[in-house]
């Protein structure tokens, strides 16, 4: 793609191919530029039109071959040999190199913000497409300098306009060139960053707290040692760490609800399970098979059951 800008780029870019994710047929691949300097670009790439068909060339044949392109590819075969075309074929059917690193060559790179947050690298483009393009993305992004940076939801971004005298800009590329520089927002905390994807569609809120986790494991122990010995001392004991661990767990889900809320904008959040919020954190090995059996219980989820009958009554 490389090709498009400059033909002092170095080899492997002859070529632009674009696969598209959702096709039924194979993408077209079209010439560089400087395609007329390479003589066999002269050769597949011009169109070949037969009487009653569309012009397609040696290219299309082997990518979308059509009833006659056997006829079309074998004599192309008998002229340039048979393993001009077996070669043809191989590269054009077989996956596409994986480019790895950028060209030597002069080029612009153009970075625009993407509708989804994140950047977009634009390698390259038309300029005048380009500079309009850029121009109204970014237009919406500058702030006054006087701007409160914490409250703008990318940052400041400011333009400068560069020289176009022949020393300060690239050669393959004439006339004046635009800077942009963005000042990014402070980085959230991980507790206001975890808030902020929820909001958005992302996953509840981790609950932060180890001793949670610990109450859980020892909650299990507790439930395996009530198979070999209970009494009502234990089985009260068995209730109050399965109530203690649902209550707390609730007061995080409303507290985080709460929270939400506020920078929620009218979007519906849905909740957290009570198991979910017990669950979702960092556990030591083989530890989160035992928390997921003992959040499973029956005992547990009757405790659950019960716990929410009794706030129906209070209401």
């Amino acid at each position: 793609m490389l090709k498009l800008v400059s033909p002092r780029v170095d080899g492997d870019h002859a070529v632009l191919r674009i696969d598209p994710p959702k096709a039924n047929r194979k993408a077209s691949i079209l010439p560089s530029v400087n395609a007329p300097d390479i003589p066999f670009c002269k050769v597949v790439f011009r169109p070949l039109e037969l009487a009653g068909h569309g012009p397609m060339s040696v290219m299309d044949h082997i990518l979308n071959p059509v009833d006659f392109s056997a006829l079309v590819l074998a004599d192309f075969g008998r002229v340039f040999g048979e393993d001009v075309l077996s070669a043809l074929r191989s590269g054009l059917l077989s996956p596409a190199r994986v480019p790895l690193k950028l060209g030597a060559g002069e080029f612009p790179i153009v970075f625009i913000p993407r509708p989804g947050g994140g950047d977009l690298q634009i390698t390259p483009v038309s300029p005048a497409t380009a500079f309009m393009g850029i121009k109204r993305v970014a237009d919406a992004y500058f702030l006054p300098v006087t701007a409160d940076l914490a409250r703008a939801p990318r940052g400041r971004w400011v333009k400068q306009a560069i020289s176009s005298k022949p020393q300060n800009i690239s050669g393959a590329i004439g006339g004046p060139r635009l800077r942009f520089l963005a000042t990014m927002p402070p980085v959230m905390q991980q507790a206001e960053a975890e808030l902020h994807r929820f909001v958005q569609g992302g996953a509840f809120p981790r609950w932060r707290d180890d001793d949670v986790g610990d109450w859980v494991l020892r909650y299990g122990e507790m439930l395996a040692a009530h198979i070999i010995f209970n009494n009502s001392d234990t089985r009260a004991a068995l209730d109050r760490t399965a109530d203690r661990l649902i209550r707390d767990a609730q007061g995080f889900i409303a507290e985080t609800m709460a929270e939400a809320a506020l920078i929620a904008q009218e979007k519906v959040l849905m909740p957290a399970q009570v198991a979910q919020v017990l669950i979702r954190r960092r556990w030591k090995k083989d530890a989160q098979d035992r928390a997921v059996k003992a959040v499973s219980s029956p005992h547990f989820e009757d405790r659950l059951r019960k716990c929410r009958d009794n706030e129906e009554g209070a209401q």
